[in-house]
């Protein structure tokens, strides 16, 4: 991937439009993640060896996600991958990077949950991810951007429609097509708290779906960006198989079946197994892990913890989320006893779950849509730390059972109904 210029490689003002020196100083720690690199230094690495990403030795591959993501960065209207947090979309995003630069394409990625956070920032941010040479032509445009990020709010609702437009037009530099690679994309709602821009998600579909090629959008929350893009076509991080985990040196089927069941095949929770000691058991490992400061206990809290925050009432989420994991699977009606409210207002919690994919609903019955979040808030959402012996039981419940199938997509709203109560009880 060609590194985005300093000063000490391009003229003073191009510096300026793409990255500023200031930038470029303060950002030198995100640089591991997004490979750019700003300064000319003597001791860096040639250019074949910067466009490489490297990635964990424990990354697993799965191939038919990866042609997937690839066939379609190449021709057709842009996707959505999606996934819960852990699913690896990252990974395939940067894995995509690196094949799309190796065909001679300018991959250029955007992580939004770090850059959407006002919309000055944003630009910039989104300004310098651009590499300054192969973009020489759009110099003035992408100066006059920087001009109105730093103009104040006043403007800025205008910047970040000039950079929409930017990226809309944005085919090819300098010969070699340009793919946007947008990371958690469902967090350009964060600007919509400014007067100018109410509707930015809408502004962001619009300008995308211009493009007639490469173009890649992840979330960890589909159903949010299903309301903001409903037209977008989807693709889902579909957990890793005993099959795809054959590829792990030293692993035999049974050992895989047995890690699919532990963490339901999610590569987060995957990755805590395979960076171990081969000789652990992997019941004792998954025991010891799932202990409260173990790596899987704080995955999954750190999970919870940020499901709970984007959902609507934070107090009674966490009764639903009980109660479901107590007794995946049930209806309406047997939820609306044990949270002890009226079935509209269980209904209205339940429904800002599945708004934030914490649960999902399938034939009216609701399930977690993370296995090994439900096993967590059975063990550590109760007030009291569990025992060893019920973290042991309840790994030993996991291998006993058998991988569930996927359910099949269905409407995420239940059809009850005209509402009889006016009024929403909120904890």
């Amino acid at each position: 991937m060609p590194a985005t210029i300093g000063p000490s490689r391009w003229p003073a003002s191009a510096a300026c439009a793409f990255r500023s020196s200031d930038e470029t100083r303060r950002r030198r720690l995100p640089q591991v993640r997004s490979g750019i690199h700003s300064r000319e230094d003597p001791r860096r690495r040639s250019a074949a060896e910067d466009a490489e990403i490297k990635m964990s030795v424990t990354e697993v591959p799965r191939p038919d996600l990866e042609e997937a993501l690839s066939r379609r960065a190449r021709s057709g209207p842009p996707l959505l991958l999606s996934g819960p947090p852990g699913a690896g979309k990252t990974t395939l995003l940067l894995g995509l990077r690196q094949v799309l630069a190796a065909e001679g394409w300018l991959p250029v990625y955007l992580d939004l949950m770090g850059a959407a956070s006002s919309p000055d920032r944003f630009v910039l941010a989104a300004l310098d991810v651009l590499p300054a040479e192969p973009l020489a032509a759009r110099l003035a445009e992408a100066t006059r951007i920087r001009t109105l990020a730093g103009a104040g709010r006043g403007r800025s609702g205008e910047a970040v429609r000039a950079l929409f437009a930017l990226w809309s037009s944005l085919e090819a530099a300098s010969g070699r097509p340009v793919a946007l690679l947008l990371d958690e994309a469902t967090e350009i709602r964060s600007l919509a708290y400014f007067p100018e821009l109410r509707e930015v998600a809408k502004a962001l579909g619009q300008a995308l779906a211009t493009r007639r090629r490469g173009t890649i959008l992840a979330t960890s929350f589909p159903t949010l960006a299903r309301g903001f893009w409903p037209g977008l076509e989807a693709l889902e991080a579909r957990p890793l198989t005993a099959a795809d985990l054959l590829s792990v040196p030293g692993l035999d089927h049974g050992s895989a079946e047995e890690l699919v069941r532990l963490t339901f095949g999610w590569p987060r929770y995957l990755r805590t197994f395979l960076e171990r000691s081969p000789g652990s058991g992997r019941l004792e490992a998954w025991t010891e892990e799932m202990a409260p400061g173990g790596r899987l206990e704080s995955a999954c809290r750190h999970t919870y913890e940020s499901l709970l925050l984007r959902s609507r009432g934070y107090g009674i989420s966490k009764a639903a989320l009980q109660a479901v994991a107590r007794e995946e699977g049930l209806n309406l009606t047997a939820l609306v006893a044990r949270l002890g409210r009226t079935p509209g207002a269980t209904r209205d919690y339940l429904q800002w779950l599945v708004g934030v994919d914490a649960l999902r609903m399938v034939k009216k019955r609701y399930s977690y849509v993370d296995g090994l979040l439900r096993v967590w808030v059975r063990l550590h959402g109760r007030g009291a730390p569990p025992t060893g012996a019920e973290i042991e039981n309840a790994g030993r419940a996991l291998l006993r059972r058998e991988p569930p199938a996927e359910p099949a997509s269905e409407a995420r709203m239940e059809d009850s109904g005209p509402r009889r109560d006016s009024l929403i009880e909120i904890d």
